[in-house]
């Protein structure tokens, strides 16, 4: 199984990082709110969408992995 990463930022927001471009283009192309990074493979999305990104990667065989921005970046 592969991961997502959520990572917790500042406010309201969390980054996404997905393990390769098909995921990140699967996940596109899904109703879920998000902004689409300058990064490869990521996007931000909002906190009300998690438990949305969440049940999406389950069917996607995607563990998500969630993280503080602080542990993110120790």
């Amino acid at each position: 199984m592969t991961n997502a990463l959520l990572i917790k930022n500042e406010g309201i927001m969390y980054s996404v990082s997905f393990p390769s471009r098909t995921s990140l283009i699967d996940f596109i192309e899904t109703d879920i709110q998000h902004t689409r990074s300058s990064f490869d493979h990521k996007v931000m999305i909002y906190e009300d969408q998690v438990d949305n990104l969440k049940a999406w990667a389950s069917t996607k065989n995607l563990e998500t992995l969630e993280f503080s921005h602080a542990q993110a970046s120790a």
